[in-house]
């Protein structure tokens, strides 16, 4: 699928997403302990999903009405992810982290697949480009600099 330049950084951000839950598969896989799975989660959360998900609501969804059902969905399932990082702790289930795994492949699945080709089919090319100037003034992309890199036993 050809993504509009101006959102471009956005869906790489998602591959990074997408990685998180084949290392949390990988690191059950591996039998990592489960504490090192959800330290390495928060860290993520906080070093790549937190700056992308503050990007796509302060810098994409301001250009979608208040009453847009995507971006009403998009704007809950942040707060979901949130809150299922916020509560992770050393005694998290595997079913916790597989729980986040496809929690997040799913909402990266639905913006690639719902969100993206509407913000390209309903927005004009001036938004689309206003866009893509504030994702490469704001875009930090992640650079994984996790020390144990457990998914790789």
């Amino acid at each position: 699928m050809k993504r509009n330049i101006n959102l471009i950084e956005l869906s790489r951000d998602h591959h990074h997403g997408l990685l998180l839950g084949w290392k949390i598969k990988q690191g059950i896989k591996n039998n990592t302990a489960k504490s090192e799975i959800s330290n390495y989660i928060k860290h993520f959360g906080k070093q790549a999903l937190e700056p992308h998900f503050k990007q796509e609501e302060e810098d994409v969804l301001i250009y979608l009405s208040d009453e847009d059902s995507l971006k009403k969905q998009v704007i809950e399932e942040h707060q979901e992810i949130f809150d299922l990082v916020a509560h992770l702790s050393v005694n998290s289930t595997i079913e916790n982290l597989i729980g986040i795994a496809e929690k997040l492949e799913k909402h990266i699945r639905f913006e690639e697949r719902k969100l993206f080709p509407h913000l390209e089919k309903t927005l004009s090319k001036d938004e689309l480009e206003s866009i893509g100037v504030a994702i490469a003034k704001n875009h930090q992309p992640y650079i994984e600099d996790y020390k144990n890199e457990f998914w790789k036993y």
